[in-house]
């Protein structure tokens, strides 16, 4: 989908697309780390950005919607975040952060977002990446249907250099008490990959 088809798909929304918490799994590794400088990849209406900020991260989060942005903007806490409207094929920090989290950011290069997006991890900084598994095609849960996008652990892994310290890189199984929509999901699990990485200093 491009910019234009998510505007469309977030106006077309009550209150926006997703759900109002992170991923379980990445609170989990989130909440083990200090507060700093922090990227939202791809943040759609906002959910990990709004929950960073709570929590004493200086927030950017990044997106190519408008629409997207516009909602999480509007939410309690939304004027804690900087909201960059941009492509994250293209756009780059001022300077590298202390965390990088990127929440199902599926794309026909998965491996080379993933490599760049890196690039924006301080020494010393940590990188979290959840995605929809290939196998979660198999396991009927919600998310693209389309192999080439979705992820794997040996995907994940190959896309980071010798700077990073992979600590966790695995399939996890999610259940529809940890749904991606704002509205649910069916009863189906879902299977999704998890990296966590940290930067060599």
């Amino acid at each position: 989908m491009d910019a234009a088809q998510w505007d469309e798909r977030y106006r077309a929304s009550a209150g926006g697309v997703w759900a109002t918490q992170p991923p379980a799994v990445v609170r989990e590794i989130a909440a083990d780390l200090t507060g700093g400088t922090a990227i939202d990849v791809a943040t759609g209406d906002g959910r990990t950005a709004l929950w960073l900020a709570a929590r004493g991260w200086s927030c950017t989060g990044v997106d190519f919607s408008a629409a997207g942005l516009a909602l999480a903007a509007a939410r309690p806490g939304g004027d804690a975040v900087d909201w960059v409207e941009a492509d994250v094929l293209s756009w780059e920090p001022a300077t590298p952060v202390d965390l990088v989290v990127s929440c199902y950011l599926h794309l026909p290069d998965s491996a080379a977002a993933i490599a760049r997006i890196a690039g924006w991890v301080a020494p010393g900084g940590t990188l979290v990446v959840l995605g929809h598994d290939v196998d979660n095609i198999a396991a009927g849960g919600h998310g693209p249907r389309d192999p080439a996008i979705l992820y794997t652990p040996e995907l994940l892994r190959g896309a980071l250099d010798e700077r990073f310290d992979v600590l966790r890189c695995e399939r996890v199984i999610r259940t529809s008490d940890d749904a991606e929509l704002r509205d649910g999901h069916s009863a189906a699990a879902a299977v999704d990959t998890v990296l966590h990485a940290a930067r060599r200093s």
